[in-house]
């Protein structure tokens, strides 16, 4: 989930789930959203790969 972290809480557009964004795990911090659009790709085509059972390096900023 993408979020700014000025707000507290933030709500999934697809199923309506409130977060609270200060129990959440960061992942990464980011200027831009374009920045945090290509590392949430990322994670995704990552994740794909991990189902596939091919194994990657951990993540990195």
């Amino acid at each position: 989930m993408m979020a700014n972290t000025a707000n507290k809480t933030r709500t999934c557009p697809h199923c309506g789930f409130k977060a609270d964004l200060f129990s959440l795990r960061v992942l990464a911090r980011v200027e831009t959203s374009q920045d945090a659009v290509r590392i949430i790709q990322r994670l995704k085509e990552r994740a794909a790969e991990s189902r596939r059972g091919v194994r990657f390096k951990r993540f990195r900023v």
